[in-house]
């Protein structure tokens, strides 16, 4: 995954944050094997109470997102992890 790619999950996580100004997030390697495997957490926290409301995990290598848990939003087969933040942006909108 190329550093620009970071640097868009990184602004589309923020933007999701501002434009919900009670939802923050945490992202962390929860995984990595040395081998090319490495796994990424975001969490979607909502304030006050800092309560976990969401989670997406990804392939920090491919971009592709394993699991996604955030009300109903449900991930596809094939979905990376920017379709994903861009529909999670979308989905709050409505």
């Amino acid at each position: 995954m190329a550093m620009k790619d970071r640097a868009t999950i990184l602004n589309l996580l923020n933007e999701f944050s501002n434009e919900h100004e009670n939802i923050s997030w945490k992202m962390k390697c929860t995984y990595a094997d040395g081998m090319g495997t490495s796994i990424n957490e975001i969490n979607i926290i909502a304030q006050p109470g800092n309560r976990n409301i969401g989670i997406i995990t990804y392939r920090i290598e491919t971009g592709m997102v394993m699991i996604c848990s955030y009300k109903k939003l449900k991930k596809t087969s094939s979905e990376n992890i920017v379709d994903m933040l861009l529909d999670l942006i979308n989905y709050s909108k409505v």
